[in-house]
């Protein structure tokens, strides 16, 4: 990926693909000329300071694009409650449009081009992205079944490069649920990366799960901007486990009164496994309220980078804005790296912020194992505790027994 000669022939290839809105084209050229200029992101920039795509994106020196038209999907994969199914098969949209009870689902057609000048990716994704989903909430509509996005990347996909953006718009008074889970059929090298842009209008309300599992040789970039208008709410949790490289990046735009954003994130990793949050949320006006709350498990030689900011502009007066981060460090060898920041323009506020790591309490061991408990099950059962606790925030019951369930299998395995 050093080579932009290279990138810059794909890119012409690219452009010409039979799926391209001709009128985006334009806006593709200047994206995909802006990263040319900044270049691939290197750990002397500060935006990247800690992630790993700075050090992964030199195995992709040749980015292969390819567009799978197989639409076949394996409903093994499905889950067991009813729900409405958003179909990604290799990037592409592949299920049918849905619209009932005041939600529609489509093809993602928004188009919407904007730049963030330190991130260079968005440019990327902005380049080469192919349209994936879009959904949207009539007012006042309570969307009764959860929405569940399966990321699905089959064994046959020849590219090592998947590029998508996708929309949220949920108008006044709406709720919606939504559910998403990547499934990796095979260890082949990719490099993914996502746009996601949430609107929430007046009094909506968005709950976003995300499930990220053991996908091996991958690289993936997840990118979300949500803008909250008066009391809206925006609720999202994940579960990273094993995620070989990533880096999730969200920012939160509170615009309106009463505005209320939690970021939650569970992340359980081993062998060399490296995940990176880095999460910005923007009190833009006052009585807004904000919580990011972090718990990592890191064994062998992983490493989990946080870096969380809260912007308090100088109208927002009254605003609450909560941080925390916590790890557990499971091996002499594994690292947890934090980098939380406060940026306060208002006077009449309440911020927050802390941070700490450490070991597995032995004295609790030691009590656990004067119960006849042995070493490897008590370790278990405080890993299971420690993480526990962001777990029992989800409202949803079948969403909170997935990630149970998938904590229980990782702790047994």
């Amino acid at each position: 990926m050093n080579d932009l000669e290279k990138l810059k022939n794909h890119f012409e290839g690219f452009k010409n693909l039979e799926f391209i809105n001709s009128e985006s084209i334009q806006s593709r050229v200047d994206a995909f000329e802006r990263f040319c200029q900044k270049g691939v992101p290197s750990l002397k920039q500060e935006h990247w300071k800690y992630s790993p795509l700075s050090k992964d994106l030199i195995q992709f020196q040749n980015l292969k694009f390819s567009l799978n038209q197989d639409k076949s999907f394996n409903d093994t994969h499905f889950e067991k409650f009813d729900h409405y199914k958003i179909l990604l098969k290799d990037g592409v949209l592949i299920s049918e449009d849905i619209k009932e009870d005041g939600l529609e689902i489509t093809k993602y057609k928004q188009d919407q081009f904007y730049e963030i000048k330190k991130n260079q990716i968005l440019d990327f994704n902005n380049a080469f992205y192919a349209p994936g989903f879009e959904i949207k909430a009539d007012s006042n509509a309570n969307i009764k079944k959860p929405i569940v996005i399966y990321n699905y990347f089959s064994k046959n996909f020849d590219g090592n490069n998947i590029n998508n953006k996708n929309f949220i718009y949920l108008d006044k008074n709406s709720k919606a649920e939504i559910y998403e889970k990547n499934i990796f059929e095979d260890e082949k090298d990719l490099f993914f990366t996502k746009n996601l842009d949430i609107e929430l209008e007046q009094d909506a309300n968005l709950v976003k799960y995300y499930l990220n599992s053991t996908n091996n040789n991958k690289t993936i970039y997840n990118f979300i901007r949500s803008n909250l208008k008066q009391n809206s709410e925006f609720e999202k949790f994940n579960f990273s486990h094993n995620v070989s490289s990533c880096r999730d990046e969200i920012i939160a735009n509170l615009n309106g009164t009463n505005a209320f954003v939690s970021l939650n994130n569970i992340q359980h990793l081993s062998q060399k496994c490296f995940h990176e949050i880095k999460w910005e949320i923007n009190h833009n006006e006052e009585n807004t309220r904000s919580s990011q709350f972090v718990k990592s498990a890191l064994h062998d030689d992983s490493v989990a980078a946080f870096q969380g900011k809260i912007f308090v502009d100088s109208k927002a007066q009254k605003t609450d804005g909560y941080q925390l981060s916590r790890a557990l460090l499971l091996s002499d060898r594994s690292k947890f790296l934090s980098k939380p920041e406060l940026e306060i323009y208002a006077d009449d506020v309440k911020c927050s912020h802390g941070s700490s790591s450490g070991s597995i309490d032995q004295e609790s061991i030691f009590y656990l194992r004067s119960r006849g408990i042995n070493e490897q099950q008590a370790k278990r059962m405080m890993i299971e505790g420690f993480l526990a606790e962001v777990i029992n925030k989800v409202k949803n019951e079948d969403v909170r027994n997935i990630f149970y369930n998938k904590l229980n299998e990782i702790n047994n395995a």
